[in-house]
């Protein structure tokens, strides 16, 4: 059966405003002009296996055919440039879907021809439009990225990382088995030029790049409350931007409690991250490849809380992009396409306009609200996770397909702070209760794991130092001090 454009956007997660294009085959001669094509003007995705009407025939032996095309593309495809190749099933055919963003570098040049899109069609440019691309370049700022970066040699870069970064599947053939040493091979990528290397390969690559870019580095935070005088967890990161990004998933899935899910078909109980970890990924990479790197005030800060999970980056949305067209998930206009292409090598960008989409789809499969994109010119881009609402009344009949209920590891300390809690209990009236006299004993076995996993809460939240504070269960700590008792009874 054949499809309209809108429905292969739809069953692709593409957007409604993507530029299509089908291809039947998925040979060089073919694909190559048409990539070319987009790079040099708004950039778009080429469909192999699709025909003319829409009719999916699907390819063959996709996998394959799909590194291979990847291959070629960036053999043949000059300057080096940031797209993607990959494999895409629709009714139980795979498809294979090119992605290519609009370049910064044109023009774009396969097989040493220059083509763009007049239309809805793919032809060579002419002279005149060859001049003045050229002329567009030339008159253009550099890009923060490809500047040179002050005071970093060869001895500054981490080995591991760059071992990491040149041993990656998706690296060019050319760049891994190059023999003029690594920094011939950085070049190859865009990272170095004329023997230095620049600000994109010292984010990414660097030991410590914070050192040269105080905006590198990046802030995690978890709290229960804002006004909390002290941060559950803190940490302040600098490194390359692959093992950055590794602890930053890492911090957010530790600081976020599990919850459960029940399926409608058996009933069984499943315990998943509060957040989906792929739209987390998703969520850091991006701020990591988008945001504004030339601002020395700008940075990344991210922040767990009971209500949501802040993802925060300088820079305003790319000119072009609105809030409506990040939903959409239009394709990237990237701000940095060096190092956006650093990070698709290494794995961590698969879908290089679309990871709005992947963000939005994941929330919705996991039953959390939809995120929420701010971007401000002057206070960068903010996204929002929000926390399930948790609603233990509810039972797993009603809704069987997702039923929010954090499940913390009750410690005996836990229990006893649970068993003792009835009402509103000052600290002193909570170590009287448990028979204890070090107060800071209390407050660090006790207390403070109950405020962490949210069993316990503050009277005064506003105010956690106020000499009137008090603690009580939360709904959730009640649900747990009633289960805990349920099992004590024979």
């Amino acid at each position: 059966m054949s499809k309209t454009a809108s429905e292969l956007k739809k069953l692709l997660s593409l957007g409604e405003n993507q530029t299509l294009e089908y291809l039947t085959n998925c040979e060089l001669k073919h694909c190559g002009p048409r990539v070319c094509a987009f790079l040099n003007t708004q950039g778009g995705y080429l469909l192999c296996g699709v025909d003319d009407k829409g009719q999916i025939n699907g390819v063959e032996d996709a996998g394959q055919i799909a590194e291979k095309l990847e291959s070629q593309l960036k053999s043949a495809i000059q300057p080096p440039v940031l797209f993607s190749v990959e494999v895409q099933e629709v009714e139980n055919k795979q498809l294979l879907v090119v992605e290519a963003p609009a370049g910064k570098d044109i023009p774009y040049a396969f097989n040493s021809n220059i083509y763009i899109r007049v239309g809805e069609q793919t032809q060579q440019a002419d002279v005149d439009t060859i001049r003045d691309m050229v002329m567009r370049k030339q008159v253009e700022p550099t890009r923060w990225e490809r500047l040179f970066s002050s005071e970093l040699d060869e001895q500054g870069l981490s080995t591991i990382a760059c071992k990491k970064l040149l041993s990656a599947k998706r690296i060019p053939k050319e760049v891994a088995q190059a023999e003029q040493g690594l920094l011939h091979q950085l070049q190859l990528l865009s990272l170095a030029k004329y023997g230095r290397l620049t600000n994109a390969a010292d984010v990414l690559l660097a030991s410590a790049p914070g050192k040269r870019h105080p905006q590198a580095r990046v802030r995690a935070v978890c709290y229960r409350h804002k006004a909390d005088d002290e941060y559950q967890d803190l940490q302040h990161l600098d490194g390359p931007m692959a093992d950055v990004i590794e602890q930053l998933i890492t911090f957010v899935m530790r600081n976020t409690p599990s919850r459960a899910r029940f399926s409608s078909a058996n009933n069984q109980r499943e315990d998943i991250p509060m957040y989906p970890e792929q739209a987390v990924r998703e969520a850091i990479v991006n701020a990591f490849a988008h945001r504004d790197y030339s601002s020395f005030a700008g940075g990344i800060k991210i922040e767990v809380s009971p209500v949501g999970l802040t993802i925060w980056n300088a820079g305003a949305f790319p000119q072009g992009i609105d809030l409506q067209k990040i939903k959409q998930g239009h394709i990237s206009v990237l701000r940095n396409p060096d190092i956006a292409h650093g990070l698709y090598l290494q794995g961590y960008m698969e879908k290089l306009g679309r990871g709005s989409i992947v963000i939005q789809d994941a929330c919705k499969n996991a039953g959390l609200p939809l995120p929420k994109w701010h971007s401000d010119s002057s206070s960068g881009v903010t996204l929002t996770l929000f926390a399930p609402e948790a609603t233990p009344e509810v039972t797993p009949e009603v809704t069987p397909e997702v039923t929010p209920e954090v499940t913390p590891e009750v410690t005996p300390g836990i229990y006893k702070l649970l068993d003792c809690l009835d009402g509103e209990l000052s600290t002193l009236e909570i170590i009287s209760k448990l028979g204890l006299k070090d107060r800071e004993h209390v407050r660090e076995v006790y207390i403070k794991p109950g405020l962490q996993q949210t069993l316990i809460e503050l009277t005064l939240p506003d105010k956690p130092k106020s000499p009137k504070q008090k603690y009580r269960l939360t709904s959730l700590g009640q649900q747990v001090k009633q289960q805990l008792s349920n099992k004590k009874k024979p």
